[in-house]
């Protein structure tokens, strides 16, 4: 069995941390290039065709690295999670798509597709007990986590926000 994370994730903070550096600059090298393509597009002597290849690589640029991410995220959180990261990408990229297009069907389906993967990684974040937010964590979100879990913050640390409370007025008794 491999050894897990102490927060529950499958991969190391190392690899977390190469990939999303990898993810965000690929992200902004490929999207600049399509914005870049998109302005050449509008020059007077540029082909007809040249607006259209900056469409799908400024696209690409920013669809390839959300579900690269996604899947590996899901994967990180739980072998087979990312399943969950494709059809939280398929969501988004319907969903805005229909709604760009006015094609119903395809904002609805988007939607679903959407929630579920919202809600699978939910799930499998609570089943590897992964420490969640309900906001950002650095500014004192509210903690989710399974009280069987370990109290560790998202960088393996401890967190007071993650002790168990006790209610005002309630008294240990000794």
């Amino acid at each position: 069995m491999t050894p897990r994370h102490p927060n529950g994730f499958g991969f190391s903070d190392e690899t977390i941390r190469r990939w999303t550096n990898t993810l965000v600059v690929l992200l902004v090298v490929v999207t600049g290039l399509g914005l870049g393509l998109g302005l050449a597009s509008d020059a007077d002597r540029a082909p007809s065709w040249l607006g259209t290849v900056a469409t799908v690589v400024t696209v690409a640029g920013v669809v390839g690295p959300v579900l690269a991410a996604a899947v590996v995220g899901g994967e990180s959180i739980r072998r087979g999670g990312g399943v969950i990261g494709v059809l939280l990408t398929y969501g988004l990229v319907a969903g805005a798509t229909g709604h760009a297009l006015e094609i119903g069907w395809a904002f609805w389906t988007g939607s679903i597709a959407l929630g579920l993967g919202v809600v699978g990684f939910w799930v499998i974040g609570w089943i590897a007990r992964v420490p969640m937010y309900i906001g950002l964590p650095w500014a004192h979100g509210t903690v989710v986590q399974r009280s069987d879990a370990p109290p560790t913050d998202h960088i393996g640390t401890d967190d007071p926000r993650l002790r168990p409370r006790r209610r005002p007025g309630l008294r240990r008794s000794r």
